[in-house]
């Protein structure tokens, strides 16, 4: 790990330890893992100016069979398009870290669900803003039962879904609401975790070294830690 540590200036490893939920030698793995991906040698490369493609985040150990990979990379990628730098890859990690805080993944979880229904909506109806709506939750149902339900079974299941938890009869789930009803399912942090890959088997994704043409300022203001 010497080498890791050495392409990490220190100043930069305490923003990483202060503004995320992991520790120095979590980070070096982290680090050391994303090198792996984007198959460079750290020693000569500035991990700082590669990115994974979308195509290539999306294949990852550690996102391949989650269904909802492809709105995972899109929320933590910090040009929204899906491509992820080493410094996404360090959000990712850290709040799908076990020690993250519930409140934390429960904010995530609803940046990952809402507007997660990319198709067509009848008489141009528009996207709820920032709430989880019928569409959205037809598409969460079938992402998750591997598209085994007729769509009018999803509609069903998506209206009885919003008539349990929408309080204010507003057919939508905002994000307070959603928090509400987090709170209320005990083992949701425990199971809004994505370990580490120690990458023996990634045999889904074809890594190369991406090198960005202008430079990417570190933005560790930006971690999923909140401000103290």
């Amino acid at each position: 790990m010497g080498n890791n540590r050495s392409k990490i200036p220190k100043k930069e490893l305490d923003d990483y330890r202060t503004l995320t939920f992991l520790t120095e030698q979590e980070i070096l793995k982290v680090y050391e893992r994303f090198c792996q991906l984007v198959a460079i040698n750290h020693q000569n490369t500035d991990i700082s100016q590669c990115r994974l493609s979308k195509k290539q985040a999306v294949n990852i150990n550690e996102l391949y069979q989650n269904p909802f990979r492809e709105r995972i990379v899109e929320v933590f990628s910090s040009e929204r398009d899906g491509s992820i730098t080493f410094e996404d890859f360090l959000d990712m990690m850290s709040v799908f870290s076990a020690k993250a805080p519930k409140s934390v993944k429960v904010s995530y979880a609803f940046k990952i669900y809402q507007g997660i229904y990319k198709g067509p909506r009848p008489d141009g109806e528009s996207a709820t803003p920032d709430a989880i709506d019928l569409y959205d939750i037809k598409e969460i149902v079938r992402r998750l039962s591997g598209e085994k339900f007729s769509d009018e079974d999803l509609t069903r299941i998506a209206e009885a879904v919003i008539s349990e938890v929408d309080l204010r009869d507003e057919k939508k789930i905002t994000v307070e609401i959603f928090e509400y009803f987090l709170s209320n399912v005990p083992d949701f942090a425990s199971s809004f975790v994505i370990p580490l890959s120690d990458g023996k088997e990634d045999r889904h994704v074809t890594a190369t070294t991406s090198v960005l043409s202008d430079p990417v300022e570190p933005r560790t203001k930006h971690r999923s830690r909140p401000k103290q």
